[in-house]
């Protein structure tokens, strides 16, 4: 009985504490910020460098048979709500166009994954919960690619050019 009395106090005092800290699931930016940029870095680095993910007559109809290889390999880190020109905008930085000349006369684009693409910087925004990742490839051309939690994970949601 005695056990059982002592029990109860500690029992109540741990949910107290529990209570206090927020469950445990308070948001700790940085842990998240972790998080977050280990999914930005697994689309990154989700092909081989120069792997081939697409062809065809031209860039515009190589495009979507490389987003669907792309969005199959990353789909817990790319939201669904991505709209097509974000879509465009993450498969321009994560792609390169090895365009060649047919004997026929025309051109064959080949879309070839080009781990070229580096994160140059991140920041939280607040009231959001979210952070954005400047993202730049070749030195030159860079976006601004956002994740925020959905379904307890962090996804892609826009892709832009920065202002």
């Amino acid at each position: 009985m005695k056990k059982v009395t002592l029990f109860i106090p500690t029992f109540i005092l741990l949910l107290l504490l529990a209570a206090c800290n927020g469950g445990g699931k308070s948001f700790d930016p940085k842990v998240e910020q972790e998080k977050a940029t280990e999914v930005i870095n697994s689309v990154l680095t989700s092909f081989e460098d120069q792997e081939r993910l697409a062809e065809g007559k031209t860039r515009d109809e190589a495009n979507p048979i490389a987003w669907e290889k792309l969005k199959k390999k990353n789909t817990k880190a790319i939201s669904n709500d991505l709209i097509e020109e974000d879509q465009r905008r993450l498969l321009y930085l994560l792609t390169t166009n090895k365009a060649e000349d047919l004997a026929n006369g025309g051109t064959k684009a080949n879309l070839l994954f080009s781990q070229d693409t580096k994160n140059k910087n991140v920041s939280f925004k607040e009231t959001t919960k979210s952070y954005t990742f400047d993202i730049e490839r070749s030195g030159f051309d860079h976006k601004l690619i956002t994740l925020e939690k959905q379904e307890g994970v962090w996804k892609i949601v826009t892709v832009q050019d920065p202002e």
